[in-house]
């Protein structure tokens, strides 16, 4: 039988310890920036402490300038933030949140906000997932379809007034015809009775 000294165990196990948690932080790594969903990791304080590059893409932040900010940032309105966070711990998770985000630039950006408590082992917070899906693109098409519709209700408003008012001339010339008509077979009437009444020469 052979004895394994502790303590060389001990640095054998330390080492592969080590160098999993190396592995693991490089998976990580690679997964955050090969993910096309812009989110960032925020502490229970409400600081970011962490970005993907999507994020970056997505604000113009740069990941060196909004870690260690507060999350209302990145908020055109900054109450939000906090009640998203307050929504999270109640409910766990938010999703379809549809908010405006302030860029890097102060642009104004629609945008979906999902949003998960994270909590240790034992339940307690430590901070939130939050990822974001920009709807501009689907906000100016939505707009666009939206002036198509309103402009295709319009012409077809119109066309609906334009046959109103041929429905009125022509239920109007019906109802003159059928009064000349009328008119007609009173005046022939009135010639039958009168030659009826006429004495023959």
């Amino acid at each position: 039988m052979k004895i394994i000294d502790p303590k060389l165990q001990s640095e054998t196990i330390s080492a592969q310890t080590k160098e999993d948690l190396q592995e693991l932080e490089r998976y990580i790594k690679e997964l955050s920036i090969f993910l096309p969903l812009p989110f960032c990791v925020v502490n229970p304080l409400g600081v970011i402490i962490n970005v993907n590059q999507a994020f970056c893409d997505l604000t113009g932040w740069e990941d060196l300038e909004i870690v260690g900010e507060e999350i209302e940032r990145i908020f055109a309105d900054q109450k939000e933030a906090e009640i998203l966070k307050e929504k999270a711990q109640r409910e766990n998770r938010v999703k379809g949140y549809e908010t405006i985000l302030a860029t890097k630039n102060s642009e104004k950006i629609s945008a979906s906000v999902a949003i998960s408590a994270r909590k240790d082992k034992e339940g307690n917070s430590i901070g939130y997932f939050f990822a974001f899906f920009d709807m501009s693109e689907l906000k100016k098409y939505q707009k666009g379809l939206q002036a198509e519709i309103k402009q295709a209700t319009s012409q077809l408003r119109e066309k609906l007034d334009e046959l109103e008012r041929f429905n009125r001339l022509a239920v109007g010339r019906e109802l003159k015809m059928i009064e000349l008509k009328e008119e007609l077979e009173r005046i022939k009437k009135e010639a039958d009775d009168f030659k009826k009444t006429k004495p023959v020469n």
